[in-house]
């Protein structure tokens, strides 16, 4: 394990141990002088006063660890997946198992750790890796306005902020393994693709980064896992994601995130659609104890749509703070965006959902619905949709819930002889499962059923605050 801290010293560390070509060597460092450049965010700042930095402790965290000696017993399982077309698994920051069937690669799938990657096909990533999705540039970035809101204004959208930068810009000085995935023009993969990110090594951070890029045509379903051991000492993650689809490609993304509730978790994930593009986005939130999350779906090209769903639930103290962006850059596009979470004991949610029409995105068509429900009184979700609509023949309207378990829910299941903490447990899983039954695998979904469920049935005393 490399020593703790994030320095310049460490960055070339880093990048010696992985033997980089020089041209990432100075992408690194581009990024490490641009968080050292971007103060952190403000507590005032609109996008980021309902998360506390004060107890982040990025000193103690070390950026990279060799593989691990034992993996969850259903991580195992997946790993011999036959109903998989391909398996990636990180243990800590490496890559430690690769599987791609021998059909997808005659077709030119590639599909493999982001290290591999930048070895074997050295200029697909570097044409690709943070210049168009997910950047640190200048140019994504905009200053500050002038009310001091500490947003970026991108014609008129508070798209993302100067914290977000900072983050981002520190996982592109230190990241280290991730999901390279590449399928060519007019190839349909039939069976899903998973990855499996597990880390256990002490204070280690995580630093994933999914590229994925489709050509015109092309159609693929990736599930991606991300889970920890839990252990004292805090740890921290900041993963990013690029979904580029070219014209008429189509692209499942589901991305489940079960961290460990010692884990600070932050993540910056992109999606660009060119013409006729189709996605299915599904992020799911179960554990870490703070997670900061920006999703940006960009409209790139006419006939693009997508369909992008969320699912949370919060126990403890657990924190979710999630922004998405449906970003109609061009007309005749369309978005639906659905988001649900369910918070007891002391959980908190904050969702801001922003619907921004652009000038010249006549036609443009998007709805935003969130959903939560608060099992708990002391529980507390806040949530604040918005909509920036700068053409005149769009539709676009936005729908938010909050509220506890309708009483007449509960008490028609009780009727039926069904005990109050049954009924409860069987109300918050049909909640959930209209985006659940989504997941196209069954083991996944399973796993993610018993994960909920065990949600449900801890008692206070057996969680970790």
């Amino acid at each position: 394990m490399m020593a703790a801290g994030f320095s310049k010293t460490t960055l070339a560390e880093l990048s010696r141990i992985k033997g980089e070509p020089d041209w990432m060597r100075a992408r690194r460092l581009a990024a490490w002088r641009r968080y050292e450049e971007t103060p952190f965010p403000a507590p005032n700042d609109e996008l980021w006063r309902r998360t506390s930095l004060t107890d982040l402790k990025l000193d103690a965290a070390s950026p990279f660890a060799t593989n691990g000696h034992t993996l969850p017993s259903r991580f195992q399982r997946r790993v011999d997946d036959a109903n998989a077309g391909g398996v990636l698994l990180q243990h800590n920051s490496v890559g430690a198992f690769a599987r791609l069937a021998d059909d997808l690669k005659k077709r030119g799938v590639i599909f493999c750790d982001l290290d591999t990657a930048i070895r074997e096909h050295p200029a697909l990533v570097q044409s690709h890796f943070m210049t168009q999705a997910v950047t640190c540039t200048e140019s994504r970035y905009a200053s500050r306005p002038a009310n001091g809101a500490g947003g970026t204004r991108e014609g008129g959208a508070y798209s993302r902020t100067i914290g977000d930068l900072k983050f981002v810009a520190l996982h592109g000085a230190f990241f280290s393994g991730g999901t390279f995935l590449y399928v060519p023009r007019g190839v349909t993969v039939d069976l899903p693709l998973q990855t499996l990110t597990y880390f256990d090594a002490p204070s280690v951070a995580i630093l994933t980064h999914t590229l994925v890029i489709l050509e015109e045509n092309a159609a693929v379903t990736l599930i991606e896992n991300y889970a920890s051991q839990e252990t004292e000492p805090q740890r921290f993650s900041n993963s990013a994601v690029e979904l580029i689809l070219k014209p008429g490609a189509r692209l499942q993304y589901f991305h489940m995130q079960e961290f460990a509730q010692n884990v600070w978790h932050f993540t910056s994930q992109t999606a660009l659609l060119e013409q006729d593009a189709a996605v299915t986005w599904l992020n799911g939130a179960l554990g870490s104890r703070v997670t900061k999350a920006f999703l940006d779906c960009q409209f790139l090209g006419a006939g693009a749509n997508a369909n992008l769903l969320g699912f949370f639930f919060g126990e403890g103290k657990q924190h979710f703070d999630q922004h998405t962006f449906q970003n109609h850059r061009v007309g005749r596009a369309a978005s639906d965006l659905l988001y649900k979470g369910a918070l007891k004991d002391e959980a908190y949610s904050a969702f801001r959902g922003l619907i921004r029409v652009n000038p010249n995105a006549q036609r443009s068509d998007a709805y935003q619905a969130n959903r939560n429900l608060l099992l708990s009184d002391r529980a507390h979700a806040d949530s604040i949709p918005e909509l920036e609509i700068e053409a005149d023949d769009v539709r676009c309207t936005h729908g938010v819930t909050v509220g506890p378990i309708d009483p007449e829910q509960r008490f028609y299941l009780m009727a039926r002889g069904i005990p109050p903490v049954e009924a409860e447990r069987l109300i918050v899983e049909g909640f959930f499962e209209p985006l659940t039954q989504k997941i196209p695998v069954e083991s996944v979904r399973d796993d993610v059923a018993r994960a909920l469920r065990a949600k449900m049935e801890r008692s206070t005393d057996e969680r970790s605050t």
